[in-house]
């Protein structure tokens, strides 16, 4: 009797695409061992550090998969970057498949004049930096006064959520406060200019209506018929989402405004006096709660702006070009895709890509172990296990403010002296000769 040798796949970055990735692909094979290579020293990548800290509830689902690596098997190498620690040809040989997961990052760029001004910051980027991802800045730009949103999707109105709602309605996120505050406690007007018109704006309705929770905070809205939004039988539900917002007690003295701009597009930014000016085109620049037919440009002045117009895509260029026409490599995610979809989403993509691995596994011969034990043995001083990071996501519970779920630590060496403690701690029981 024959024992049949088991598979072993790579998976390249441990966002959410990866780890529904893997958790389906554990379900349609039980011979197989994943090993999931991410750059950080931490695991999670859009959870962690792209969605919104306030969004408790969304980050929950890192639980689901922490029983990947604690109850399933699957080999976490934090602090291992393919491409700079180990080639990506290595990996490839070493593993009968590898899966490239690793996301995009950098924000689309508005190619209008005036946009690469120091004042202007991606919204993507910002999140970032509110999250407190390693190796980007640690302060977010001072926004001032007044702030022009450029976008109407799901994440410029989490921008506009964090930047107006109270230090209190924080509780029990992982907001870091004096980042959030240097940057916006000035701010008294956010203008949120979206191109798209209500009934075809990409926010989900529930986030929207979210808004409305902050009660001292007074929401106008433009290029939007008013008729449309009383129409109860014939609005949509972004529609819908938006007169819910207007019909609630808008305060006499807000501590801070938010105008919706409908069907209003950007089109050029300039300094003037020390303001910034943005020009606009579209309905959304009249002053009143109805479509205006004017199409002249009409200009608003900020202290800075915030785009949220998705990421770039060139990033999946490159990685199409890693890729190459290959039957062992796969893609998922934003990888696969480019950027669109949400984290949901990438569960019924992470099932599709798993059937496509295990199809290429029952054609394809095993490759031999030898050179994969070599490969991981090269890399287990230098990178992080899963039960390092434990040592992190306690320690940066443990560190928590009044208020929160925890303390992120943002530099990468703190992260790795932290991640090494249980490693010394063992090596020498008296913990204080190690201080």
């Amino acid at each position: 009797m024959t024992v049949e040798a088991r598979r072993a796949v790579a998976i390249i970055g441990s966002g959410p695409s990866a780890c529904y990735t893997a958790q389906a692909l554990l379900k349609l094979r039980r011979d197989v061992d994943v090993a999931m290579f991410e750059r950080l020293p931490v695991p999670y990548g859009l959870i962690r550090y792209g969605v919104a800290p306030d969004h408790v509830g969304t980050k929950a689902v890192t639980r689901q998969f922490d029983r990947l690596f604690t109850r399933s098997g699957v080999r976490f190498l934090g602090n291992v970057e393919v491409g700079r620690d180990v080639d990506f040809e290595a990996v490839r040989g070493a593993f009968d498949a590898t899966i490239v997961a690793t996301g995009l990052h950098a924000d689309a760029q508005l190619q209008l004049p005036g946009f690469d001004h120091n004042r202007v910051v991606g919204a993507g980027q910002f999140m970032r930096i509110l999250n407190q991802h390693p190796g980007d800045d640690i302060a977010l730009p001072r926004l001032g006064s007044r702030v022009a949103i450029v976008g109407n999707g799901n994440v410029a109105i989490d921008v506009v959520r964090l930047l107006a709602k109270h230090e209190s309605d924080f509780e029990g996120s992982d907001v870091h406060s004096p980042l959030l505050v240097a940057a916006s406690g000035e701010l008294e007007v956010i203008e949120v200019l979206g191109r798209a018109g209500i009934d075809d704006a990409k926010f989900t309705p529930s986030l929207l209506s979210e808004l409305g929770r902050i009660d001292d905070a007074r929401f106008e809205v433009f290029g939007v018929d008013a008729e449309a939004l009383s129409d109860e039988d014939g609005r949509s539900a972004q529609a819908a989402a938006l007169a819910g917002l207007l019909d609630r007690a808008q305060p006499e003295h807000p501590r801070i405004t938010v105008r919706l701009r409908f069907g209003v597009a950007p089109v050029a930014l300039a300094e003037e006096a020390g303001d910034l000016r943005v020009s606009l085109a579209g309905p959304g620049v009249s002053e009143t709660h109805a479509a205006s037919t004017s199409t002249e440009p009409a200009s608003i002045d900020v202290d800075s702006v915030i785009t949220a117009v998705g990421f770039h895509r060139g990033d999946a260029h490159l990685l199409h070009a890693m890729l190459g026409d290959v039957q062992d490599v796969f893609a998922a995610g934003w990888a696969r895709r480019g950027p669109q979809g949400t984290i949901a989403s990438s569960r019924a993509e992470g099932q599709l890509v798993a059937r496509e691995v295990d199809d290429w596994l029952a054609s394809a011969a095993p490759k031999s172990g030898v050179e994969r034990e070599a490969l991981l043995a090269h890399l287990d001083e230098s990178s992080v296990s899963f039960a390092e990071w434990s040592v992190i996501d306690e320690h940066e519970q443990r560190q928590a403010g009044p208020g929160r779920v925890r303390a992120k630590e943002q530099d990468t060496e703190t992260l790795l002296r932290i991640a090494r403690r249980r490693a010394t701690m063992a090596q020498d029981p008296n913990p204080e000769s190690n201080t």
